[in-house]
């Protein structure tokens, strides 16, 4: 059978971090041009704190312009995190974890440390790359099969009855 999916194999290296205490403004235009819809958020020892998104990047957007301020860290604006996922996590466990969050894309962790990250569209993919193989798997067996284990009905129950008499079909049929 297909062997089940993991992040591992679907995440994308984690290129581009910010620190928490970075400028907003900087960060935001980063974002933008970036085609991942959150980047992690590391403190000073290389820790993930939170992740930047999108979403926190538009809400800032509007804080500043009905508020007439700007500027300010990271951290005062990112996005708290209570998900993780793992490089070795199957990808239905993944996309559990996206169900139990608002984010699109999520950093992936091993052993506290950032080494990837993965989205909701590239778990999705996988998931359905799998069960395509799966289906595909299934019919070659289906069309596969050996004579033992998918006789041809007409031609074995001919074959079986011409090798009894008719009293032994008799005794066979009524028992059954």
């Amino acid at each position: 059978m297909a062997k089940t999916p993991i992040v591992r194999n679907i995440m994308k290296k984690a290129s581009r971090t910010f620190r928490a205490d970075e400028e907003m403004a900087p960060c935001m235009s980063i974002l933008a041009r970036s085609s991942f819809a959150a980047m992690p958020v590391l403190d000073d020892d290389g820790l993930l704190v939170g992740v930047l998104s999108e979403k926190d990047v538009l809400r800032t957007i509007i804080d500043w312009a009905y508020d007439q301020r700007a500027g300010g860290p990271v951290r005062n604006y990112m996005s708290r995190l209570n998900v993780a996922v793992t490089p070795d996590m199957d990808l239905l466990t993944a996309a559990r974890a996206f169900l139990e969050c608002d984010f699109s894309c999520l950093p992936v962790m091993e052993h506290e440390h950032l080494v990837g990250r993965v989205t909701r569209h590239e778990v999705l993919k996988g998931i359905e790359k799998w069960a395509t193989e799966i289906n595909r798997e299934r019919a070659g067996r289906l069309t596969q099969a050996s004579p033992h284990e998918r006789p041809s009905a007409m031609g074995e129950i001919q074959k079986v009855a011409a090798s009894h008499t008719r009293e032994q079909m008799a005794r066979i049929f009524r028992r059954h």
